[in-house]
């Protein structure tokens, strides 16, 4: 768990949540904003997890073109379609693992269905084959959308929603947890080379009390960049670079 960086209320509940909910072959639902490290949780869900051995497949589902989603998560038989080949699918490369299927929201309604039909029985058509194959993954899903709202506007699966969401984990946004921000700063810093100590104390001040709307991945890109352009000096605030 070392690698959640903070002591806040928020991020503490969340890190017991993880503890608890990784022992048990539950699917996680992470929420969130963008950039608050909902995949570095996906992570250590799994690393936490009996399955820690096996594969940690990553998807982004809103990188996947709707035509060739089924394909990439399934796989192919040769012949199913001009220039197909035999291929294994996503949920065949994360067997006995963990499946992360991020942005979960952007799944078309049609292939919602089908994985549906995965995640409650395991089974699976690659495309264009007549036989059903079984793997045993646990699946790990990730959005910044309200899925009770796009339920009710009959935009995402509702019995996929319940499926997905058997223990759902709510990470706070990073001004919600601005107490972490000098440690989570000061990791940042450590890991990337750069001295934190080279940060004045009104600096510090602003980090802590920006909005952040990018969350933990804008923090990143600020202090990197402010780094790189303010080498070997102090950095005030007004050389901080949102």
């Amino acid at each position: 768990m070392l690698r959640i960086v903070g002591d806040s209320p928020a991020i503490r509940l969340v890190k017991f949540q993880l503890q608890r909910i990784s022992g048990t072959d539950l699917n996680i639902l992470l929420l969130g904003e963008s950039g608050t490290g909902k995949t570095l949780m996906a992570r250590i869900a799994h690393d936490l997890s009996a399955r820690r051995g096996k594969p940690f497949v990553s998807l982004n589902m809103a990188a996947i073109p709707e035509s060739i989603m089924e394909s990439e998560l399934f796989g192919t038989v040769c012949g199913a379609y001009t220039g197909a080949v035999n291929k294994a699918g996503f949920v065949s490369t994360a067997g006995g693992g963990t499946l992360f299927l991020d942005e979960i929201a952007e799944v078309p309604l049609a292939a919602q269905a089908k994985l549906l039909h995965f995640i409650e029985t395991g089974n699976f058509f690659k495309v264009g084959s007549t036989t059903e194959n079984h793997v045993d993954v646990r699946i790990i899903c990730a959005t910044n959308a309200d899925l009770e709202e796009l339920v009710k506007e009959k935009k995402f699966n509702e019995a996929l929603y319940y499926r997905i969401r058997k223990a759902a984990i709510r990470i706070p946004p990073l001004r919600n947890r601005r107490e972490d921000i000098r440690l989570i700063s000061e990791s940042i810093l450590k890991k990337r080379g750069y001295a934190f100590s080279c940060f004045s104390k009104e600096a510090l001040e602003r980090l802590e009390n920006y909005e952040w709307p990018g969350n933990v991945r804008q923090l990143d890109s600020c202090l990197h960049v402010t780094c790189e352009l303010n080498k070997d000096q102090i950095i005030g605030p007004e050389d901080l670079v949102f």
